[in-house]
């Protein structure tokens, strides 16, 4: 579904064609507004290069997250491994005891 969202950049209202959540292009613009705010004044740039400056950080943090997760993930996925051989020397145990209660 495409919907059209009104998103203010910088002042200046721009209508935007997304396939996506509405919602979430919102918050996307107000995102890049909060760190475009947050870029020292001091330093004398174009808006374009603003803008960049911007998307950087965001692609930074975005990064430094998707690292994050997937070291998560990957220390889920050792638990896991790990409980899946003990539950088989577990099983393997209990077999065993099965069968030499059934040979006596």
């Amino acid at each position: 579904m495409n919907a059209t969202v009104k998103v203010r950049l910088l002042g200046r209202d721009y209508l935007l064609r997304s396939q996506g959540d509405p919602d979430l292009v919102q918050e996307a613009a107000i995102l890049v507004e909060e760190k475009l705010a947050g870029l020292p004044k001091s330093v004398s740039v174009d808006t374009r290069d603003r803008y960049m400056l911007a998307m950087l950080n965001l692609a930074g943090e975005y990064l430094q997250e998707k690292r994050k997760n997937q070291a998560i993930e990957a220390e889920r996925q050792r638990d896991n491994s790990a409980a899946d051989v003990q539950v088989k020397r577990i099983e393997a145990e209990l077999i065993e005891r099965i069968e030499n209660a059934l040979n006596r």
